[in-house]
């Protein structure tokens, strides 16, 4: 078996973590996990550091999310974190757990647990899982339901270019498992509140070109987040109206979390690396899809951005 299976079976009590602000994949693998552990006799708890965004509170058991029963677990499980400290404020619970586990897609790390299942050619963290628990014919339709959100939320529906043949052929087999796609489909791509209509209509008029067109930058201020009433958490997908426009490149969209404090993300067409740009501000991610932070007024990170987009293309 497994040794990730093996220490499962190992523990009496699992902790199962994903990174902060949580998306589709981070919130698929978890409760994906959960939902096999509680099959196998655990006691297990889903957690991050940040709540479900309001996107996702669709999500079947989002209500025990981040209710952490325990002060301490035989068994740690961190999901899509490429770094230790996406997991936040639950670095107390990672040392003290007995045996700990790491499965992840990111670029730049071997894990940080005991054993790890890191793989940055896979296209999400939930095709890593359904590789985990495939062979041992552990994948339920609740658990098919949740691992078809992440492998279709990280891979922008089967749009983006990390879309394999073993993607679609996964997709294949947990829709045959009992998945169910047209319903977290209408969810994810068809359902939006009006809170969040309004960010897009305000985002898309702070829309910028620069680089002769090739690179576009969405800049969401809190005076815009809040006169919409949506949290910073909430602001997923936003990046896709800059990305989208012919001509681009790259698209940047920046997100001011806390007054001078923004959350930069990066989406690129072809092979542009702006998982290199995200490095120059400490961050990082993949080759089409990345991240970071950065702390200032709103045009000297954008000229921030700009710097290192030229530094890199030019390499």
């Amino acid at each position: 078996m497994n040794p990730i299976l093996e220490a499962i079976d190992r523990a009496k009590s699992v902790l199962i973590i994903g990174h902060i602000r949580p998306d589709g994949d981070c919130l698929g693998s978890a409760f994906a996990l959960r939902e096999y552990c509680l099959r196998r006799g655990k006691s297990a708890d889903v957690g991050s550091p940040t709540p479900i965004p309001d996107a996702y509170m669709f999500v079947r058991n989002s209500e025990v999310f981040n209710k952490i029963t325990r002060r301490s677990y035989d068994l740690f499980i961190a999901v899509d974190c490429g770094s230790r400290d996406r997991i936040g404020r639950f670095e107390g619970y990672y040392r003290s757990a007995r045996e700990t586990v790491w499965i992840d897609h990111h670029e730049g790390h071997n894990g940080f647990g005991k054993y790890n299942l890191v793989d940055p050619t896979a296209s999400s963290t939930c095709e890593l899982i359904f590789d985990l628990l495939d062979p041992v014919k552990a994948i339920t339709p609740d658990i098919a339901t949740y691992l078809y959100l992440g492998l279709s939320t990280d891979t922008g529906h089967f749009m983006h270019g990390n879309t394999t043949p073993k993607v679609l052929y996964t997709a294949y087999k947990l829709s045959s498992y009992g998945a169910k796609c047209h319903e977290l489909a209408v969810e994810l791509y068809r359902t939006r509140s009006r809170e969040k209509t309004d960010l897009i209509a305000k985002s898309i008029e702070t829309l910028r070109f620069y680089m002769d067109g090739k690179v576009a930058i969405i800049a969401m201020t809190r005076d815009i987040l809040d006169l919409c009433h949506v949290d910073a958490n909430d602001t997923e997908g936003i990046i896709d109206y800059a990305i989208a426009v012919k001509g681009v490149e790259i698209g940047v969209s920046i997100c001011e979390e806390k007054p001078d404090e923004f959350k930069i993300s990066f989406r690129s067409r072809n092979d542009v690396n702006v998982n290199e740009v995200a490095r120059y501000f400490g961050g990082g991610g993949h080759v089409n899809a990345a991240g970071c932070r950065a702390g200032g007024k709103k045009e000297d990170v954008i000229d921030r951005i700009l710097h290192a987009i030229k530094c890199v293309c030019e390499e």
